[in-house]
């Protein structure tokens, strides 16, 4: 990744999950790689030591694939702090090395990968009011969907038209009480994964739909895991929740050969979450880890789902984002466009 050698800006977005979950005397591992951007790592092991605690830098050659662990020494050590940072150019939160972390030794993560660079500290999706997230996602989680809701079907002008079933799958996150820290790691445990974690930036209402539901054409037009933004729109051909066809121009055979190369059998699990963006700061930036949070927007992933509380382990998981996506739920349109239906900042009247 090209970046500038200078730190200029505000720091203060980037500071603040730092500054709500360290505390003094903690041992802190930030896990990265020679391909980001070094002015984040360096303004995050600066803050660090600022708030007392005692930083750790693990540097390592990019990863060849997202969700691929980092080197076997690393992965010994992110079960022996109290934080992990993850801020490597590829995503490293459902890495079986996190999710050991995470499970077998109880350590939190701050993430904060995918290939955001300094620049994308300072505006854009980092800057939304953590409250107010909140509040969305439980009024999207209730007034879009809500508790029994059975089945999905998305469409888009790029000709996406899927359905997917969701029965079950649907958890309402509580409203923010007097109690709310913003910023803070929450325990996000679902199924038998551990998530005591915080995304940043982030923004989104996800569900796993039930894995063998979905049929239909999925076409993915912004962005992607490792892709970055889409020159052409991919296509995928879906079947009893598998890829079964990936269609369109360069970006269509670049995820073929990623798939293949990387991936396994679960890897064609799609979609293995299907999720709302909620964050009305975010930018369209070309990178998966703010782009997915646009409000209005919806991704889907592929591959690993269990700790997004489905069944399904993976080599690897991808998020394709649509734009402006129209949803059904039990056959009523509640987002046309990318444009919400009812209330998503307060209860239904």
């Amino acid at each position: 990744m090209t970046s500038g050698t200078m730190i200029t800006g505000t720091l203060e977005y980037l500071r603040r999950p730092l500054i709500a979950n360290i505390t003094p005397g903690m041992k802190v591992l930030i896990v990265t790689d020679t391909a980001h951007d070094p002015r984040v790592w360096q303004v995050i092991m600066a803050t660090v030591t600022e708030l007392g605690a005692d930083p750790t830098l693990a540097l390592f050659d990019p990863r060849p694939a997202d969700y691929y662990d980092p080197p076997q020494a690393v992965c010994e050590a992110m079960k022996r702090v109290d934080v992990n940072i993850l801020v490597a150019s590829t995503g490293m939160l459902h890495s079986p090395a996190n999710m050991n972390a995470m499970n077998e030794a109880g350590v939190p993560c701050i993430c904060m990968d995918g290939g955001m660079t300094l620049e994308m500290f300072q505006s854009g999706a980092v800057t939304e009011d953590q409250r107010e997230l909140a509040i969305r996602q439980h009024y999207v989680a209730t007034n879009i969907f809500g508790q029994n809701a059975k089945e999905c079907r998305v469409t888009s002008k790029h000709g996406t038209d899927l359905t997917y079933r969701i029965e079950g799958r649907v958890r309402i996150p509580k409203l923010p009480g007097n109690d709310f820290v913003p910023y803070k790691m929450v325990d996000a445990t679902k199924s038998h994964i551990k998530r005591k974690r915080f995304l940043f930036p982030n923004g989104e209402f996800n569900i796993p739909p039930i894995e063998d539901s979905a049929n239909g054409k999925l076409v993915i037009d912004l962005c992607m895991h490792n892709l970055g933004a889409l020159k052409s729109p991919i296509e995928l051909t879906i079947e009893k929740g598998r890829i079964v066809k990936i269609e369109g121009g360069a970006d269509a055979f670049t995820l073929r050969t990623y798939l293949a190369t990387y991936g396994d059998k679960n890897a064609y699990l799609c979609p293995a979450e299907a999720s709302v963006g909620i964050n009305s700061k975010a930018l369209i930036r070309g990178v998966q880890r703010e782009d997915k949070n646009i409000l209005g927007s919806m991704h889907f992933g592929l591959g690993t789902n269990i700790d997004v509380g489905g069944t399904v382990m993976s080599n690897i998981h991808m998020d394709g984002v649509i734009l402006e996506p129209t949803l059904y739920v039990d056959g009523d349109k509640r987002i046309e466009n990318g444009k919400f239906l009812r209330p998503v900042d307060g209860p239904l009247q």
